[in-house]
Formats: C-alpha cells, structure tokens, sequence
C-alpha cells in the first residue's frame, strides 16, 4: 500500500516550523530584550559580584547612576543600550518578515 500525504520530517520543516518561525523570532526578541533590561536577577544574587564581575550593562547603569550619584555616568551606560537592542530589533524584525508564509 502506498503511503499517502507528507512523512513527518517534511511536514516538520514545510509546514510546521515556516508557520511557527514569525512569532517565535518575535518571542526570542522580546526574550532578549527583557534579559539586557534585567537587572533583578543580578541584584538580587551577587549586587554585582566581586570587584563587578557579574555586572550586565542595565545593573551597571543603576550602581553607576543612582547608588554611585554619578547620574551622568549611568545615563551614558544605559543609553549605550539604545543603539544595541535596536539594531538587534532590526535583524529579528526583518527575519521575521522574510520568513512570514503568504
């Protein structure tokens, strides 16, 4: 008897994952997002850790800006930021946009 429709690698990658690729880049950029912007996880853990080991630049800007009064400092740090997450908005936006199903 003779099979009938699409094997399971072939439905995986023509159906399933160009279906899917649009909304998961999305979530993987909100995920990156929220993971530069976050800086809870540090501060709770270490505060940044020996001698500013364990700093990301969110937690850096806060002890700079407000914990050190150099706000200066910490809007530089944190404007530094800007530029980064939006070029990485750009690349995953743009992705998802090629790899959008008609």
């Amino acid at each position: 008897m003779a099979r009938i429709g699409a094997g399971f690698s072939r439905h995986l990658f023509e159906v399933t994952l160009p279906l899917v690729l649009p909304v998961a880049l999305v979530a993987l950029l909100f995920g990156i997002v929220f993971t530069f912007t976050d800086l809870i996880v540090v501060f709770v853990l270490t505060r940044g850790g020996p001698y500013d080991t364990t700093q990301v630049l969110a937690s850096w800007a806060y002890f700079t800006g407000i914990q050190g009064g150099d706000l200066a400092g910490g809007a530089a740090i944190s404007l530094f930021l800007l530029p980064v997450l939006v070029a990485v908005a750009i690349l995953f936006l743009r992705s998802a946009r090629q790899a959008e199903v008609t």
